[in-house]
């Protein structure tokens, strides 16, 4: 069993979301886009542009820029068929991730709007410092 860990690099920012939730990725992506409105997409192309992960290889993983490129929408599973990409949260299903300009955004209505989604069972902000790789 091939172990990933989530490496940080503390010096970028990003809005993290911790998702747990026991549905389908494709699934949970599409509730996402509806609630937040955005066109999450799964892609298997990762430009390296998530600061702290370095590989989402064998994990789902959907993105979504917006309009203006001002900033993106990230949705990465937590599991794939041996591994967790972040071991020390276990407990959680997905990583909700906005890089680039998420100051702009209203960020605890779209919480709240995921939070909301029936197949959710918590949703809580990550500070990336506190987590263990």
């Amino acid at each position: 069993m091939a172990v990933k860990r989530l490496k940080l690099d503390h010096e970028s920012d990003a809005f993290v979301l911790a998702i747990s939730c026991h549905q389908k990725s494709t699934k949970l992506a599409w509730e996402i886009s509806r609630a937040v409105k955005c066109e999450l997409q799964a892609t298997e192309e990762y430009e390296n542009n998530i600061y702290f992960v370095t590989s989402v290889v064998g994990f789902p993983y959907f993105k979504w820029t917006n309009p203006d490129e001002r900033f993106t929408i990230h949705l990465i599973g937590n599991r794939s068929e041996d591994s967790l990409l972040v071991p020390s949260q276990k407990q959680m299903d997905f990583f909700f991730v906005v890089t680039g300009f998420f100051e702009e955004l209203d960020l605890e209505e779209g919480v709240n709007h995921i939070k909301n989604i029936e197949s959710v069972l918590t949703a809580f902000p990550v500070v990336l410092d506190k987590i263990k790789q």
